[in-house]
């Protein structure tokens, strides 16, 4: 009767000790993933100010600051890839919300306009060190443009004396975009989907770290406790 008892006593602490264990171990999940939710809203504030100032030092600035802080001490004291991976996995978060945005305002937003090419002009892009395009255009069916930004990425193939549809915010924020009826930016929020649980999977090791050593110093800390008791 006794045995038993006790043995249903050694059962009960095995499960607490391995209920502990199991949340232990998810600790360091929880706290990168975290910190990938505070890093994705941060680079949504970021994305979000230099869409409404039309500004593109905001991402510039938002984005070496971010890297400063989060991954420049890490890889000088442990020279691991995963932080310049998820350095690269912040930089394309930015790049889709910045298109994210642009792509939610001319869906709110935007009006289909006819232009007509006059000019092309090509000029150097100091931050991806490429050529882009500028369309000088007169508008068939609404007010004046600026030179229109064929952009990097997204070859136009606009040719002069040519004639386009264009869709375009009224108020001014959002960049011009090719064709009509724009939808919404779903594709561009899918992607941020993985990105951001690839910079969870980037923030794991150092949280698993860190809870390692305090452990490791609670240890040591009652280790040392003991030793003096004795």
């Amino acid at each position: 009767m006794g045995v038993g008892l006790e043995d249903n006593a050694w059962s009960a602490a095995d499960q607490r000790s391995a209920a502990r264990e199991t949340a232990r171990g998810l600790a360091p999940a929880a706290a990168s993933l975290a910190g990938a939710c505070a890093l994705w809203a941060v680079v949504r504030l970021i994305a979000q100010a230099s869409f409404s100032t039309h500004a593109q030092w905001i991402d510039l600035a938002g984005t070496l600051a971010l890297l400063l802080a989060c991954c420049l001490p890490e890889v000088c004291r442990f020279l691991g890839l995963r932080w310049l991976l998820g350095a690269l996995l912040l930089l394309g978060i930015l790049t889709l919300q910045r298109s994210e945005v642009d792509q939610q305002a001319l869906h709110h937003f935007g009006c289909t306009e006819h232009v007509r090419v006059l000019s092309v002009q090509k000029s150097q892009d100091g931050m991806s060190g490429g050529e882009i395009d500028f369309y000088t255009v007169s508008v068939l069916d609404g007010p004046p443009l600026a030179p229109v930004r064929g952009g990097i990425f997204t070859d136009w193939h606009w040719r002069v004396g040519g004639t386009y549809a264009v869709t375009v915010d009224p108020r001014g924020l959002a960049t011009v975009g090719r064709g009509s009826n724009p939808g919404a930016p779903v594709v561009q929020r899918a992607l941020q989907v993985p990105l951001g649980f690839g910079l969870a999977c980037a923030l794991w090791q150092p949280a698993h770290r860190l809870r390692y050593r305090r452990r490791s110093a609670a240890l040591c800390a009652s280790k040392g406790g003991s030793a003096d008791e004795g």
